[in-house]
């Protein structure tokens, strides 16, 4: 599973019941419980098992069709720097970033994790955030998909230890004429093991 595909998934979810509309949206969702028991934000995270029931319902359209609710949400572009850029298309996984990123502890969170994964506690200590709050505030990230797994640690007693880094090296947040436009730039393994980018890519 990509950690793109998981922050993804709700928005992706959320589109198809929106263009497909709520009957269609119930088959996809009946077919994927009867064959493997998961929900479509799961099987898109999982993509090879939601292109299959696409295909089964929609046939050689799947393709068209699934490229064209990607599109929906992002495109694929290069920056200056030529580093590989997505560009967020719709509005509210925008507002979504926009308030991950408003939050000054998560900020703080990100910007530290992305430099250096580190186990949860670790980036709590980094930066100064009481565990209180600091383990609430991380669960929402992970729920979301701002964070994500990044090999372990082992700590002083010999245990492995998860760590954690931030999906984005760079975010561009503008606001014109009361439209929010969101760019961001990952980390380049990040993108390579997304199937939804390898879907707009013609690459699936």
């Amino acid at each position: 599973m990509g950690a793109l595909d998981k922050l993804f998934a709700q928005t992706v979810a959320s589109v198809i019941r929106k263009r497909l509309g709520e009957k269609t949206y119930l088959s996809i969702e009946k077919r994927l419980e009867e064959r493997w028991s998961i929900t479509v934000s799961d099987a898109i995270q999982d993509f090879n098992k939601f292109d299959a029931i696409l295909r089964e319902i929609f046939g050689a359209g799947a393709d068209a069709m699934e490229y064209d609710l990607l599109h929906e949400i992002f495109s694929l572009q290069s920056s200056k720097k030529g580093a590989s850029l997505i560009s967020i298309e719709n509005p509210d996984l925008s507002k979504a970033i926009l308030a991950t990123y408003g939050n000054s502890e998560k900020r703080l969170i990100l910007n530290f994790a992305f430099n250096t994964p580190a186990p949860i506690l670790d980036i709590l200590e980094k930066c100064d955030i009481p565990k209180s709050t600091g383990y609430r505030v991380i669960g929402e990230m992970l729920d979301d998909g701002f964070l994500t797994e990044s090999g372990f640690s082992i700590t002083s007693d010999g245990k492995k230890v998860n760590q954690y880094t931030s999906l984005f090296y760079e975010v561009k947040i503008d606001i014109k004429l009361d439209v929010l436009i969101v760019q961001v730039i990952l980390k380049d393994e990040l993108l390579t093991e997304s199937n939804l980018v390898k879907v707009l890519k013609g690459k699936f």
